[in-house]
């Protein structure tokens, strides 16, 4: 992407993305009153970045107004007692995303190690560490 390009997109927002009325009204009805929502088109889903409970969403809609993923940043506090002992086995818990898509159900973690090494964890809800990634 060219600079004139990036800056044109920054700039100007929401004004460029049209979100379908059955995209938004469901939304609507799934997340009661969020705060500065910001639409943008990925491939052909629509995606909401907003904020609700003082915590950052990202929630990602079909055309046809079905919502097919929704990703959550988590306090570090607020992660069940199986995923955060994950965590601890591979070091200092640094940020947490929860991610629901279909019937799937994650956990994005970044971990820091005592040598101060972060480390990218997926783990599935059983607690179970499906990918970790140096960073």
């Amino acid at each position: 992407m060219d600079v004139k390009n990036f800056f044109h997109k920054i700039l100007s927002g929401n004004k460029g993305t049209t979100v379908p009325a059955t995209v938004k009204e469901n939304f609507a009805l799934k997340f009661n009153h969020p705060i500065n929502t910001e639409w943008q088109k990925t491939g052909e889903q629509f995606e909401a970045v907003f904020y609700k409970d003082d915590l950052e969403h990202i929630a990602r809609y079909s055309p046809d107004g079905k919502l097919t993923c929704l990703k959550v940043n988590l306090p570090l506090e607020g992660l069940p007692p199986m995923i955060e002992t994950t965590a601890k086995k591979h070091g200092e818990l640094m940020n947490a995303i929860f991610i629901e898509c279909e019937e799937s159900r994650k956990y994005e973690l970044i971990v820091r190690d005592s040598e101060l090494i972060r480390y990218f964890l997926l783990v599935n809800q059983d607690g179970e560490v499906a990918e970790k990634e140096k960073l």
